[in-house]
């Protein structure tokens, strides 16, 4: 009954969006109305927080929207965890879970347009061990099918035992790049325990990644599309670390978090941010950037909001940021248009929004169905969601970013996330 009132609450706030409302939120940075957005409308966004506050959905959330690079609004609700009950503030520093992959791609897409990679290019012309024969496991006929579990992937393995098996047949292509980025190389289902090596404390990309060409594939290279939570992108680090000559830290550093400001982003927390760190459970600690040597390409980034909004403010001024290009608008478009064709999107439980309205481009989701999704975004809108609870959307034709981050890991976010959407999309003031 609980749930029902706080949906009941948020489709009546919704329905709200044409009245006025009173200002609830801090003082923005910028005023809405200087950017066409309604302040009246944006004041909804608190609200709707302290709804899924109250109700015990989430423990309090953090939401940014921008529009032309000018912050409107931004605001810290709520609490860091139910145990603790530290307020939270805008200025903490999260795990960025899979938000890393967003801009891991847009390295590799830099390295692209300077020719240094190639989109079709063999994994194997950059990581040897790639170009030996590999193998496609395929569920043996009478088989039970693999039990599916939350597998992050290298570091987590199942706990649970599989009574699967398997015939193995020979790949009939070499994976590259293409596939990496579009989560269609085969390496890895989410879900699917596939005896994957684990990489310990001392290990570097350069070190691992090589030993995941023996792992036998999960299908035939660029037939499907299944989300691989960790493996494909560990791969696309290597691959940037290969063709610039740098570690993956080094070149995110000089290439992307220099240039966008982003000084609170590192592959941990530094020491000097340590008392803003938020763990991703209370009974987890903080990862030290000083102490990691294994740059995760998948996950390993630590960030705030108002950093993570340099880069999505980026994205959607086609690749500028403060007057310097850092990618080509044609680059933004293509990374933000389908690049999967007619695959089916599926297989990533905590996303908690509907995927039939969804495509993938080069790094991100994108909105080609806005009412499969159960969303108000236009088609065309890309982002992406980081543990089900760090989520930015990036609103090219009306240059708007939304950007929240929710310390939980998992759907919990999702009715929130579709709210703050609806809320935005209907601020903006049409001429």
């Amino acid at each position: 009954m609980k749930r029902l009132n706080v949906t009941i609450r948020l489709v009546g706030l919704v329905a709200l969006m044409g009245m006025s409302w009173p200002a609830l939120a801090q003082s923005p940075l910028s005023k809405p109305e200087n950017v066409g957005l309604s302040s009246a409308k944006l004041a909804l966004i608190p609200e709707a927080v302290k709804i899924q506050i109250e109700a015990g959905q989430i423990p309090g959330a953090i939401v940014l929207v921008a529009r032309d690079g000018k912050v409107v609004h931004f605001e810290a609700q709520g609490v860091t965890n139910a145990v603790s009950k530290d307020p939270l503030q805008t200025n903490k520093i999260f795990g960025a879970g899979s938000l890393t992959k967003p801009m891991v791609a847009v390295a590799a897409m830099m390295l692209v347009e300077e020719g240094k990679l190639g989109l079709d290019d063999p994994v194997s012309k950059y990581i040897p061990e790639f170009g030996q024969p590999r193998q496609v496991r395929v569920l043996k006929p009478g088989s039970p099918p693999a039990p599916i579990n939350v597998v992050f992937g290298p570091g987590s393995p199942s706990q649970t035992q599989s009574n699967a098996e398997y015939d193995l047949i020979p790949a009939l292509k070499p994976i590259t790049l293409r596939m990496l980025l579009t989560h269609t190389s085969g390496m890895h289902i989410f879900g699917l325990d596939n005896a994957f090596p684990l990489h310990g404390p001392t290990d570097t990309l350069a070190g691992f990644v090589p030993k995941l060409a023996s792992v036998p594939l999960e299908y035939q290279p660029g037939s499907r599309w299944a989300y691989s939570n960790n493996i494909d992108f560990e791969v696309i680090g290597r691959m940037i670390e290969v063709a610039s000559g740098m570690s993956l830290k080094q070149f995110l550093q000089q290439r992307l978090l220099g240039p966008l400001e982003m000084h609170d982003t590192d592959f941990g927390v530094r020491q000097d941010g340590t008392a803003r760190g938020l763990p991703y459970a209370p009974e987890l600690g903080l990862t030290k950037a000083e102490e990691v040597k294994y740059f995760n390409a998948s996950a390993g980034l630590w960030t705030t909001v108002a950093d993570y909004e340099h880069f999505a403010s980026m994205l959607a001024n086609n690749g500028s940021y403060h007057g310097r290009q850092l990618l080509k608008p044609e680059t933004i478009k293509e990374m933000a248009s389908n690049q999967i064709g007619s695959f089916i999107m599926g297989g990533y439980p905590t996303l908690g929004i509907p995927l039939e309205g969804l495509k993938f481009g080069f790094g991100f989701l994108v909105v080609t169905s806005p009412h499969a999704t159960g969303s108000v975004l236009p088609i065309g809108s890309f982002g992406w969601n980081g543990d089900g609870t760090r989520l930015f959307w990036v609103i090219p034709e009306q240059h708007i970013v939304i950007l929240s981050m929710v310390p939980l890991v998992g759907p919990e976010a999702a009715p929130l996330q579709r709210t703050i959407e609806a809320i935005v999309m209907s601020s903006i003031i049409r001429q």
